[in-house]
């Protein structure tokens, strides 16, 4: 019986997919339309705002309330702060948060002791958290910020809360896939000094591994991995810790748990670049 639905299911996916290439503009428009209308149905039907589907959108406008009469001096401190209060006390968010990133900010302080970065990267935007206290770090520096998604709702709420906290012009935004972005950076002949790697798991090491085949990593570049054990890039870590990685970088495993989840272990790896 499965086996019989598969057939239609998936002819089904295609014409949802691209109505009227499939079936014309006459037949495919009303389809468009029914297909619009189920997924905007759940706010109609039930009444329910952006917020209660979307928790970007939730820690967003929590932020927008609770910054509103702060000063401008003080708006970047106060969006981390507003963030971490709603992922703690008012919802579950995926972005790094304050524990693991007080690992990122150590790690990028530590770099910048040796040498001045040029370009430090995010891949892995969600809400914009990250990349804030990224850019708290670098208050005082000229490098170049730039956080990679190619989600377009990471990227909408990302440039509202980069707005509200007073450093949106100082970030760079691609909404685009991190391996693009990579050809990108090779083919204008950059490098990467700090690289913070918090996108989908099962892209990490391939990443990694593109980005050394292209010589995007600068010499003493850092590479920040989240989400190492939960939900976990087993490959990445085997490459880094007893793989081919292990003679090219030197790497730190630091202990701690899941974003404002503490009873879930998680593993991030602080990883120096020797080439």
């Amino acid at each position: 019986c499965t086996a019989f639905l598969a057939v239609p299911a998936a002819l089904l996916a295609v014409v949802l997919r691209d109505p009227k290439g499939i079936l014309g503009h006459t037949l495919g428009r009303p389809v468009e339309i029914a297909v619009n209308l189920a997924k905007i149905g759940p706010y109609i039907v039930f009444g329910l705002s952006s917020t209660q589907v979307h928790p970007q959108l939730a820690a967003l406008d929590y932020v927008i309330d609770g910054i509103e009469n702060v000063s401008e001096e003080l708006r970047l401190d106060k969006a981390i702060d507003l963030v971490d209060d709603f992922g703690w006390n008012r919802g579950f968010l995926i972005n790094v948060g304050d524990v693991k990133g007080r690992i990122v900010d150590s790690a990028l302080l530590e770099r910048m002791k040796r040498s001045e970065p040029k370009l430090v990267v995010e891949f892995g935007t969600f809400l914009g958290y990250g990349t804030l206290r990224l850019a708290r770090v670098l208050k005082n520096s000229k490098a170049e910020l730039m956080t990679v998604d190619p989600d377009v709702l990471a990227h909408s709420v990302s440039s509202s809360l980069y707005e509200k906290a007073g450093v949106r012009d100082r970030i760079v935004m691609k909404k685009d896939f991190s391996s693009n972005v990579l050809r990108e950076l090779h083919r204008e002949g950059r490098q990467i000094d700090f690289l913070f790697i918090d996108h989908v798991k099962k892209l990490y090491l391939s990443d990694l591994k593109l980005a050394l085949e292209l010589k995007l990593l600068a010499k003493d570049c850092v590479v920040v991995g989240d989400n190492i054990l939960w939900p976990g890039a087993p490959d990445y870590k085997e490459f880094m810790l007893q793989g081919p990685g292990a003679k090219l970088f030197e790497t730190q495993v630091h202990q701690t748990h899941v974003e404002y989840w503490p009873e879930f272990p998680d593993i991030v790896t602080v990883s120096r670049f020797l080439g």
